[in-house]
């Protein structure tokens, strides 16, 4: 057992490294199941809520925002705190009108300084206010 540890360790010496330091590194690629920064559809957003009751972590909450930046019109929609959302997909998969999605974002629109920058407004998550994405497409083709 302590040989066969060994001889892998010694082995193990002439391959690359499979670490990455991100971010200074890109990634070798993204998996396509791979889950990320939420996207909100609000055409098809009817504020049911359904998402904040099935978060284990209490992260989204159902607030009046705008349904566009042109209209005052006003109706309910999800804001996520991606502090405290584990992203395991459960808002996304129990959206009965698919209006959550996955993205491939995972560290230039969701790492941030202060823990109230990390509160994604409706706005923030229909991409209508700009959350600093840095998403190349050609990685995900990888």
């Amino acid at each position: 057992m302590v040989l066969e540890n060994i001889v892998k360790a010694i082995k193990s010496i002439y391959h690359p490294p499979v670490t990455i330091m991100c971010p200074e590194e890109k990634s070798r690629g993204i998996a396509k199941r791979f889950r990320g920064l939420q996207v909100l559809d609000k055409s098809k957003c009817i504020g049911c809520g359904i998402c904040a009751n099935t978060c284990p972590n209490n992260a989204i909450k159902i607030v009046r925002s705008r349904v566009s930046k042109t209209s005052n019109k006003q109706r309910w929609f999800p804001e996520i705190d991606i502090g405290h959302c584990m992203f395991c997909g459960l808002c996304i998969d129990q959206c009965p009108q698919d209006a959550l999605s996955s993205s491939k974002v995972y560290t230039s629109g969701v790492v941030r300084w202060n823990h109230e920058d990390l509160l994604f407004t409706p706005d923030q998550l229909a991409r209508e206010v700009d959350v600093g994405e840095e998403y190349d497409e050609e990685e995900s083709k990888k």
